[in-house]
Protein backbone atom coordinates (compact mmCIF):
# COMPACT_ATOMS: atom_id res chain seq x y z
CA UNK A 1 0.00 0.00 0.00
CA UNK A 2 1.31 3.62 -1.01
CA UNK A 3 2.28 5.57 1.83
CA UNK A 4 2.28 8.81 -0.10
CA UNK A 5 -1.24 7.86 -0.81
CA UNK A 6 -2.36 7.18 2.44
CA UNK A 7 -0.81 10.18 4.29
CA UNK A 8 -2.78 12.34 1.21
CA UNK A 9 -6.07 11.00 2.22
CA UNK A 10 -5.93 10.93 5.77
CA UNK A 11 -5.20 14.41 6.12
CA UNK A 12 -6.37 17.50 8.01
CA UNK A 13 -8.64 17.47 10.92
CA UNK A 14 -10.24 14.10 12.10
CA UNK A 15 -13.56 14.52 13.24
CA UNK A 16 -15.13 12.04 15.36
CA UNK A 17 -19.23 11.88 14.01
CA UNK A 18 -21.29 12.03 16.69
CA UNK A 19 -23.98 9.28 16.88
CA UNK A 20 -27.91 10.73 16.77
CA UNK A 21 -30.60 9.87 18.68
CA UNK A 22 -34.41 10.15 18.09
CA UNK A 23 -36.46 10.95 21.80
CA UNK A 24 -37.11 7.31 22.12
CA UNK A 25 -33.09 6.91 21.59
CA UNK A 26 -33.21 5.03 18.52
CA UNK A 27 -30.24 6.23 15.91
CA UNK A 28 -31.60 9.57 14.41
CA UNK A 29 -29.77 9.13 10.71
CA UNK A 30 -31.33 11.85 9.36
CA UNK A 31 -29.57 13.87 11.57
CA UNK A 32 -26.26 12.12 11.36
CA UNK A 33 -26.51 12.55 7.27
CA UNK A 34 -27.15 16.40 8.14
CA UNK A 35 -24.63 17.05 10.49
CA UNK A 36 -22.51 15.29 7.78
CA UNK A 37 -23.30 17.41 4.99
CA UNK A 38 -22.74 20.65 6.80
CA UNK A 39 -18.86 19.54 8.06
CA UNK A 40 -18.66 18.93 4.14
CA UNK A 41 -19.96 22.00 2.62
CA UNK A 42 -18.22 24.22 5.22
CA UNK A 43 -14.77 22.92 3.92
CA UNK A 44 -14.19 19.09 5.32
CA UNK A 45 -13.34 17.58 2.28
CA UNK A 46 -10.34 15.30 1.17
CA UNK A 47 -6.92 16.92 1.72
CA UNK A 48 -8.18 18.97 4.65
CA UNK A 49 -10.52 16.56 6.47
CA UNK A 50 -11.21 13.39 8.03
CA UNK A 51 -14.59 11.53 9.27
CA UNK A 52 -14.49 9.33 12.13
CA UNK A 53 -17.68 6.70 12.19
CA UNK A 54 -18.62 4.74 15.47
CA UNK A 55 -15.65 5.79 17.86
CA UNK A 56 -15.89 7.27 21.15
CA UNK A 57 -17.28 9.93 19.94
CA UNK A 58 -19.91 8.62 18.28
CA UNK A 59 -21.10 6.34 21.54
CA UNK A 60 -19.66 2.70 19.94
CA UNK A 61 -19.80 1.31 23.87
CA UNK A 62 -23.70 2.26 23.56
CA UNK A 63 -24.54 0.97 20.21
CA UNK A 64 -25.07 -3.05 18.91
CA UNK A 65 -22.88 -4.97 16.73
CA UNK A 66 -25.70 -3.65 13.90
CA UNK A 67 -25.95 -0.14 15.24
CA UNK A 68 -22.61 0.13 14.97
CA UNK A 69 -22.70 -1.34 10.94
CA UNK A 70 -25.59 1.06 10.50
CA UNK A 71 -23.78 4.07 11.62
CA UNK A 72 -20.48 3.67 9.42
CA UNK A 73 -22.75 2.83 6.21
CA UNK A 74 -24.96 6.06 7.06
CA UNK A 75 -21.73 8.35 7.71
CA UNK A 76 -20.48 6.51 3.71
CA UNK A 77 -23.12 7.24 2.66
CA UNK A 78 -23.23 11.26 3.42
CA UNK A 79 -20.26 11.78 2.39
CA UNK A 80 -20.64 10.32 -0.57
CA UNK A 81 -16.58 10.00 -1.66
CA UNK A 82 -15.87 13.56 -0.79
CA UNK A 83 -14.20 13.32 2.63
CA UNK A 84 -12.41 10.31 3.43
CA UNK A 85 -14.11 7.86 6.30
CA UNK A 86 -12.23 5.64 8.62
CA UNK A 87 -14.99 3.53 10.84
CA UNK A 88 -14.36 2.68 14.48
CA UNK A 89 -13.36 -1.38 14.52
CA UNK A 90 -11.94 -1.48 18.35
CA UNK A 91 -14.04 -4.42 20.77
CA UNK A 92 -13.30 -6.22 23.29
CA UNK A 93 -14.12 -9.14 21.11
CA UNK A 94 -12.44 -10.04 18.03
CA UNK A 95 -14.72 -11.31 16.17
CA UNK A 96 -16.62 -8.06 16.34
CA UNK A 97 -13.63 -5.90 15.00
CA UNK A 98 -13.16 -8.37 12.55
CA UNK A 99 -17.01 -7.73 11.31
CA UNK A 100 -16.43 -3.97 11.88
CA UNK A 101 -14.05 -4.35 9.42
CA UNK A 102 -15.08 -6.50 6.71
CA UNK A 103 -18.38 -4.27 6.62
CA UNK A 104 -16.36 -1.03 6.45
CA UNK A 105 -14.33 -2.38 3.37
CA UNK A 106 -17.92 -3.66 2.27
CA UNK A 107 -19.66 -0.12 2.21
CA UNK A 108 -16.59 1.54 1.33
CA UNK A 109 -14.85 3.45 3.86
CA UNK A 110 -11.37 3.89 3.65
CA UNK A 111 -10.17 2.91 6.83
CA UNK A 112 -10.84 1.60 10.08
CA UNK A 113 -9.79 2.49 13.73
CA UNK A 114 -8.22 -0.50 15.68
CA UNK A 115 -6.84 -0.42 19.42
CA UNK A 116 -5.81 -2.51 21.63
CA UNK A 117 -8.12 -4.80 23.60
CA UNK A 118 -9.53 -3.84 26.79
CA UNK A 119 -11.34 -5.09 30.34
CA UNK A 120 -8.51 -8.19 30.12
CA UNK A 121 -5.45 -6.33 29.92
CA UNK A 122 -3.49 -6.19 26.89
CA UNK A 123 -0.15 -6.83 26.37
CA UNK A 124 2.58 -6.74 23.28
CA UNK A 125 1.54 -10.47 22.14
CA UNK A 126 -2.28 -10.03 22.38
CA UNK A 127 -2.32 -6.61 21.12
CA UNK A 128 -0.06 -8.25 18.23
CA UNK A 129 -2.31 -11.31 17.55
CA UNK A 130 -5.48 -8.77 17.28
CA UNK A 131 -4.02 -6.53 14.50
CA UNK A 132 -2.96 -9.73 12.59
CA UNK A 133 -6.28 -11.16 12.72
CA UNK A 134 -8.05 -8.34 11.51
CA UNK A 135 -5.74 -7.48 8.70
CA UNK A 136 -5.75 -11.20 7.49
CA UNK A 137 -9.46 -11.36 7.80
CA UNK A 138 -9.42 -8.12 4.97
CA UNK A 139 -8.47 -7.63 1.60
CA UNK A 140 -7.67 -3.70 1.13
CA UNK A 141 -8.84 -1.23 3.83
CA UNK A 142 -6.50 0.89 6.25
CA UNK A 143 -5.88 0.04 9.80
CA UNK A 144 -5.11 2.52 12.00
CA UNK A 145 -3.74 1.66 14.96
CA UNK A 146 -4.91 3.52 18.12
CA UNK A 147 -3.01 3.86 21.09
CA UNK A 148 -5.99 3.88 24.11
CA UNK A 149 -3.16 4.35 27.16
CA UNK A 150 -5.99 5.47 29.36
CA UNK A 151 -7.13 1.82 29.35
CA UNK A 152 -4.21 0.50 30.96
CA UNK A 153 -1.96 -0.46 28.37
CA UNK A 154 0.56 2.22 26.68
CA UNK A 155 1.26 0.92 23.38
CA UNK A 156 5.78 0.83 23.36
CA UNK A 157 7.36 2.13 20.33
CA UNK A 158 9.04 -1.51 19.49
CA UNK A 159 5.22 -2.76 19.08
CA UNK A 160 3.98 -0.28 16.63
CA UNK A 161 6.67 -0.95 14.60
CA UNK A 162 6.25 -4.20 14.74
CA UNK A 163 2.46 -3.53 13.57
CA UNK A 164 3.92 -1.14 10.91
CA UNK A 165 5.42 -4.31 9.13
CA UNK A 166 1.79 -5.25 8.26
CA UNK A 167 1.17 -4.29 4.98
CA UNK A 168 -2.22 -2.02 5.39
CA UNK A 169 -1.41 -0.68 9.01
CA UNK A 170 -0.42 2.68 7.55
CA UNK A 171 -2.10 4.94 10.70
CA UNK A 172 -1.35 5.70 13.70
CA UNK A 173 -3.22 7.58 16.12
CA UNK A 174 -0.90 9.09 18.56
CA UNK A 175 -1.16 10.04 21.92
CA UNK A 176 1.01 9.34 25.18
CA UNK A 177 1.11 10.42 28.33
CA UNK A 178 5.11 10.86 28.25
CA UNK A 179 6.04 13.76 25.92
CA UNK A 180 9.30 13.03 25.09
CA UNK A 181 7.78 9.75 23.86
CA UNK A 182 5.07 11.33 22.00
CA UNK A 183 7.74 13.33 20.07
CA UNK A 184 9.75 10.16 19.15
CA UNK A 185 6.35 8.16 18.42
CA UNK A 186 5.79 11.04 15.71
CA UNK A 187 9.09 11.30 14.66
CA UNK A 188 9.90 7.36 14.27
CA UNK A 189 6.39 6.78 12.47
CA UNK A 190 5.88 9.60 10.07
CA UNK A 191 7.81 7.94 7.15
CA UNK A 192 5.87 4.86 7.33
CA UNK A 193 2.57 5.96 8.50
CA UNK A 194 -0.17 8.64 8.92
CA UNK A 195 0.22 9.73 12.11
CA UNK A 196 -2.81 11.42 13.62
CA UNK A 197 -2.20 13.70 16.39
CA UNK A 198 -4.61 12.74 19.92
CA UNK A 199 -2.99 14.93 22.09
CA UNK A 200 -3.99 18.59 21.58
CA UNK A 201 -0.28 19.16 20.33
CA UNK A 202 -1.49 20.10 16.72
CA UNK A 203 1.74 22.41 15.49
CA UNK A 204 4.16 19.81 17.63
CA UNK A 205 2.74 16.97 15.38
CA UNK A 206 3.04 18.48 12.20
CA UNK A 207 6.42 19.66 12.84
CA UNK A 208 7.32 16.22 12.95
CA UNK A 209 5.91 15.39 10.10
CA UNK A 210 2.40 14.23 11.50
CA UNK A 211 -1.01 14.71 8.75
CA UNK A 212 -3.84 15.26 10.96
CA UNK A 213 -5.37 15.73 14.36
CA UNK A 214 -8.28 14.53 16.26
CA UNK A 215 -10.78 17.55 16.63
CA UNK A 216 -14.47 17.54 18.59
CA UNK A 217 -14.54 21.67 18.11
CA UNK A 218 -14.51 21.00 14.38
CA UNK A 219 -17.99 19.54 14.71
CA UNK A 220 -19.63 22.81 16.04
CA UNK A 221 -16.82 25.35 14.09
CA UNK A 222 -15.14 23.40 11.04
CA UNK A 223 -14.11 27.14 9.31
CA UNK A 224 -11.34 27.14 12.54
CA UNK A 225 -9.97 24.36 12.83
CA UNK A 226 -9.47 24.00 9.22
CA UNK A 227 -8.18 27.27 8.99
CA UNK A 228 -5.76 25.55 11.63
CA UNK A 229 -4.93 23.26 9.26
CA UNK A 230 -4.13 25.38 6.12
CA UNK A 231 -1.79 27.12 8.67
CA UNK A 232 0.27 24.30 9.51
CA UNK A 233 0.55 23.28 5.89
CA UNK A 234 1.49 27.04 4.94
CA UNK A 235 4.09 26.48 7.80
CA UNK A 236 2.80 29.37 9.58
CA UNK A 237 3.53 27.77 12.70
CA UNK A 238 3.16 31.14 15.02
CA UNK A 239 0.15 31.56 13.68
CA UNK A 240 -1.22 28.68 13.88
CA UNK A 241 -0.31 28.48 17.28
CA UNK A 242 -1.89 31.55 18.45
CA UNK A 243 -5.49 30.00 16.92
CA UNK A 244 -4.85 26.70 18.89
CA UNK A 245 -4.31 29.06 22.22
CA UNK A 246 -6.75 31.59 21.48
CA UNK A 247 -9.81 29.59 20.72
CA UNK A 248 -8.62 25.32 20.50
CA UNK A 249 -7.19 25.39 24.31
CA UNK A 250 -10.51 27.36 26.04
CA UNK A 251 -13.04 25.03 24.14
CA UNK A 252 -10.78 21.75 25.10
CA UNK A 253 -11.03 23.25 28.45
CA UNK A 254 -14.75 23.30 28.91
CA UNK A 255 -15.19 20.82 26.93
CA UNK A 256 -12.82 18.58 29.05
CA UNK A 257 -15.33 19.40 32.23
CA UNK A 258 -18.11 18.22 30.18
CA UNK A 259 -16.90 15.02 29.02
CA UNK A 260 -16.05 14.16 32.76
CA UNK A 261 -19.30 15.36 34.11
CA UNK A 262 -21.62 13.71 31.57
CA UNK A 263 -19.86 10.60 31.24
CA UNK A 264 -18.36 10.46 27.32
CA UNK A 265 -17.62 12.21 24.64
CA UNK A 266 -20.50 13.37 23.26
CA UNK A 267 -22.76 15.44 25.52
CA UNK A 268 -20.81 18.20 25.41
CA UNK A 269 -20.39 18.64 21.56
CA UNK A 270 -24.13 17.50 20.89
CA UNK A 271 -24.92 20.31 23.15
CA UNK A 272 -23.31 22.66 21.45
CA UNK A 273 -24.59 22.26 18.03
CA UNK A 274 -27.99 22.73 19.97
CA UNK A 275 -26.46 26.05 20.75
CA UNK A 276 -26.06 27.03 17.15
CA UNK A 277 -29.09 25.61 16.08
CA UNK A 278 -28.23 22.19 15.16
CA UNK A 279 -29.59 18.56 15.60
CA UNK A 280 -27.64 17.30 18.84
CA UNK A 281 -29.84 15.44 20.65
CA UNK A 282 -29.83 12.73 23.99
CA UNK A 283 -28.00 10.77 24.82
CA UNK A 284 -27.96 7.09 25.72
CA UNK A 285 -27.53 5.53 29.47
CA UNK A 286 -25.02 5.22 31.38
CA UNK A 287 -24.31 8.94 29.76
CA UNK A 288 -26.62 11.92 31.07
CA UNK A 289 -27.14 15.26 28.41
CA UNK A 290 -25.57 18.39 29.64
CA UNK A 291 -27.74 20.25 32.43
CA UNK A 292 -28.86 24.05 31.89
CA UNK A 293 -26.13 25.30 33.69
CA UNK A 294 -23.72 23.63 32.24
CA UNK A 295 -25.34 24.63 28.79
CA UNK A 296 -25.07 28.09 29.89
CA UNK A 297 -21.48 27.88 30.84
CA UNK A 298 -20.79 26.25 27.51
CA UNK A 299 -22.84 28.96 25.39
CA UNK A 300 -20.81 32.22 27.29
CA UNK A 301 -17.40 30.30 26.32
CA UNK A 302 -18.67 29.97 22.63
CA UNK A 303 -19.46 32.95 22.30
CA UNK A 304 -16.59 33.59 24.31
CA UNK A 305 -14.41 32.23 21.27
CA UNK A 306 -16.56 33.61 18.69
CA UNK A 307 -18.18 30.63 16.76
CA UNK A 308 -21.13 31.99 14.86
CA UNK A 309 -24.53 31.40 15.03
CA UNK A 310 -24.94 30.73 19.19
CA UNK A 311 -28.14 31.35 20.15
Amino acid sequence: MNIDEVKRTLRGPMVPVLTHYKPDLSIDHAAIRENVGILIGRGLVRGQGVLLAGGAGGDFPMLTLDERKQVARTVVEAADGRTPVVVGAQDTNVSHSIEMARCAEEIGAYGIQLSPTYYYPANEETTRRVFEAVHEATRRIVIMAYNTHWEGYDMPLDLVARLAELPRCRSLKWSTPDSSRYERGIARFAASMAVVDNQGKYVTSHLLGGTGFITHLCSVWPEHEIAVWKLLEARDYVAAQQKVREVTWLWNESYGKLCAATGAEGPGVKAALELCGRPGGPSRLPVRAASDDERQELRAMLRRIGVPGVK
